[in-house]
């Protein structure tokens, strides 16, 4: 998460917004991988799937899936990942990360080390958890430690809305988007970054709610 991570310039975002819808009434789903779509009773994974920002105030990144970035350490005198997170590009034109639901926790398909070069490998399934700080909240791997993410169906005006949105705690299923410049785990691209904003989700330092240039939406899982 960036607090984390090497602090980079906020750039600017688009001027025009859409509202969040105010109206949504959030229902937890049961734990575990049987929630998530795509669920194989005989293997008791789901998936895999992407995420996908809707009802975003930010329309330049409405409907765009889920990618990643990650943090580098040195490690045995060699470069490592030392923890990453899950992201929402500039672009929705790129190579995106799929998640899916094994041993009734989310996991991303994405590297889990680096070469002496630098250069991403080691492709396996990591865990995904939420950052147990709740003023800085991403979906990260790599973590350790930190907290379930939960799945969640939205209702508005007595309608059930489409898909399985994911969350957190206290019905929380509301994230925050905030742009950054490309930086070393980017690979080369600029991305948003995403936080679960909850009930106390804002500075600590400040109190205030959103972050500079952080706009709010929700993330659903797509087939």
């Amino acid at each position: 998460m960036k607090s984390f991570a090497v602090t980079a310039l906020l750039a600017s975002l688009p001027t025009a917004f859409t509202a969040l819808p105010d109206d949504i009434t959030a229902v937890p789903l049961p734990d575990g991988c049987a929630s998530y779509p795509a669920y194989d009773a005989e293997t008791g994974t789901a998936g895999p799937w992407l995420i996908q920002a809707v009802n975003t105030e930010n329309p330049a990144i409405e409907g765009f899936s889920d990618t990643n970035v990650y943090s580098i350490a040195i490690a045995d005198r060699k470069p490592t990942i030392r923890w990453g997170y899950i992201t929402i590009p500039t672009r929705n034109d790129i190579a995106k990360t799929r998640l899916q639901c094994s041993n009734n926790t989310l996991q991303a398909w994405t590297d889990s080390d680096l070469t002496p070069a630098g250069a991403p490998t080691n492709v396996q399934w990591l865990d995904l958890l939420l950052s147990p700080y709740p003023y800085d909240q991403p979906l990260m791997y790599k973590l350790g430690e930190g907290l379930p993410v939960k799945t969640f169906e939205h209702w508005r005006d007595g309608q059930k809305q489409e898909g399985v949105y994911l969350g957190g705690y206290d019905n929380a299923t509301t994230w925050g988007f905030t742009y950054y410049p490309a930086d070393q785990g980017s690979s080369g691209l600029d991305y948003y970054y995403m936080r679960l904003l909850g009930p106390d989700s804002a500075d600590p330092s400040t109190g205030e709610k959103l972050g500079k240039n952080e706009t709010r939406g929700f993330l659903r899982v797509v087939v």
